[in-house]
């Protein structure tokens, strides 16, 4: 077989698979999806797949008391995040990270966030208070369909600091 014709061959291929995946995504466009562990969580899926997609991670949901629409996502080392159902299905995901204790967790976890997101364009905002107790500054990157929040506080003469990184998708209704 010539080398031209070799050529013409893949070129077909490339195009064959470039057009199924790109009329796949034209037919059924992707929703925004967030991950807890190997588990992945989009808007719009119904409780029963949620509940089987984190079974496959070791993961489960649990509702808040008296409340059927916002659950906990726990597993064996706890609370992961949050999953917000209306009418059935996903509206809201939030996966929280560990709470880091120095600089250099910080920047990985802040690594890792980003390099989850779509799209690299974001809009930040800024937030802090401060008061006779102590304060928090929060820093919240929305990124196309994503979130990603940096909070960080301290109780005066506590010694401490608790810093936390959480990636979201959706919004939360207000009740």
């Amino acid at each position: 077989m010539s080398l031209k014709r070799i050529f013409s061959v893949i070129g077909v291929i490339v195009l064959a698979v470039g057009i199924d995946s790109s009329s796949s995504a034209q037919s059924k466009p992707k929703q925004p999806s967030l991950s807890f562990g190997t588990a992945e969580i989009s808007l719009g899926m119904t409780l029963e797949e949620v509940n089987r997609v984190l079974a496959t991670s070791g993961l489960h949901l649990q509702f808040l008391p008296n409340d059927k629409e916002d659950a906990l996502v726990t597993g064996p080392s706890g609370d992961e995040g949050q999953v917000t159902f209306s009418a059935g299905r996903t509206i809201y995901a939030a996966y929280r990270m560990p709470n880091v204790n120095t600089a250099d967790e910080l920047t990985q976890e802040i690594a890792g966030a980003v390099d989850s997101m779509q799209t690299k364009t974001c809009y930040v905002q800024n937030y802090s208070s401060h008061g006779t107790g102590g304060g928090m500054n929060q820093t919240i990157f929305e990124c196309g369909f994503r979130r990603f929040t940096i909070m960080n506080g301290y109780v005066l003469g506590g010694g401490g600091r608790m810093i936390n990184v959480s990636i979201e998708i959706g919004r939360q209704e207000t009740k």
